[in-house]
C-alpha cells in the first residue's frame, strides 16, 4: 500500500517568520533555499525531528522537489525511521528543526555555513 503525499508542505507559523528573517537578513537568496538548506542541515545532522503542530503551508511539492531528488535523498539517508511514513512530511520535520537550528545560530552571531558544513562533515565520518 502506498502512502499518501501530501501536495503543499510548511512550517509551524514560529519557524515561517524564523525563516523569513533569515531571508530578509540576507542569509538565503529565498524562501525556498532556507527551507531546502534545512531540510539537508537536519539530514547532515542525523536528527529525529519532532512532529509539526499546526503547520503553514508554504510550498508546493513539486517547488520544492521537481525531480523528487529531496525524496529519494531523505529515503535513503533515514532509512527504516521513514517507512510506512510520508516522505513530504518527514521533509516537514526536517525543515522545521533546521530553521529552528539556523534561527538560534543567527540570533548569537551570523550563520557561518562553512562551519555547519564541516560538522555535517564530521558527523558523516563518525558515523562511517
Amino acid at each position: 500500500m502506498s502512502i499518501a503525499e501530501p501536495t503543499t508542505i510548511g512550517l509551524s507559523e514560529g519557524a515561517h517568520e524564523k525563516l523569513k528573517r533569515l531571508q530578509e537578513e540576507r542569509q538565503f537568496r529565498d524562501l525556498l533555499d532556507g527551507y531546502r538548506f534545512a531540510i539537508g542541515l537536519a539530514l547532515a545532522q542525523g536528527v529525529e525531528p519532532p512532529e509539526v503542530q499546526k503547520r503553514t503551508t508554504i510550498f508546493n511539492v513539486g517547488t520544492v522537489d521537481p525531480d523528487q531528488s529531496l525524496k529519494r535523498s531523505i529515503e535513503a539517508l533515514m532509512g527504516d525511521r521513514v517507512q510506512g511514513a510520508s516522505i513530504y512530511k518527514m521533509a516537514e520535520r526536517l525543515a522545521e528543526w533546521g530553521v529552528n537550528e539556523l534561527s538560534a545560530q543567527a540570533e548569537v552571531g551570523s550563520l557561518d555555513f562553512v562551519s555547519l558544513l564541516d560538522l555535517a562533515g564530521e558527523k558523516e565520518a563518525a558515523d562511517t
